[in-house]
């Protein structure tokens, strides 16, 4: 079963403090790197969401890969996401891989002219002229493409995310 842990950031501007007590020395240097304080929260509340949820995690077993993908070497697949005001971290101990995507839904302009980079024709004509659903189907794209890993370099290659199963 995939387990999902989320937080808000906006319930995190004032919790800077608390968050780094929390944090290990390489979470708290990769957070100070970052000047904007909501880039240092999602950071944080990563690291924090990371050490709270999954089995086995150090940030010394924490590693990423030439995509950039992180994993914990021999650790339980895992998925970590932020956009908009959440972070989310995904993972599932008996999968290969999992994927999770947060994104805010901008106004439809802004997706119009990224849509043929990253969906089939068919996802875009599904999308119509509903960012909400431009969102959808963006989110289910990365969050596959997250799951499987390496070796994908056009999102246009992934099947076809349609279907609604379960909860989005």
């Amino acid at each position: 079963m995939i387990e999902v842990r989320t937080m808000k950031l906006s319930a995190l501007r004032d919790r800077e403090a608390f968050l780094l007590s929390e944090a290990s020395c390489q979470r708290w240097e990769r957070a100070a790197r970052f000047i904007q304080l909501d880039d240092r929260l999602r950071c944080l509340a990563a690291g924090y969401l990371m050490k709270h949820c999954l089995p086995g995690y150090s940030e010394a077993m924490l590693y990423t890969g030439v995509d950039g993908k992180p994993f914990l070497k021999n650790g339980v697949p895992f998925s970590i996401t932020h956009g908009g005001d959440y972070i989310a971290l995904a993972w599932c101990e008996d999968a290969e891989g999992v994927g999770i995507d947060v994104e805010p839904i901008r106004e439809m302009d802004y997706y119009r002219a990224i849509l043929p980079c990253f969906m089939t024709a068919g996802e875009i004509k599904a999308v119509g002229d509903s960012a909400r659903d431009a969102v959808r189907i963006w989110t289910r794209k990365e969050s596959l493409y997250k799951s499987v890993g390496e070796g994908i370099s056009d999102f246009r290659e992934l099947p076809e995310v349609l279907a609604d199963r379960g909860r989005v």
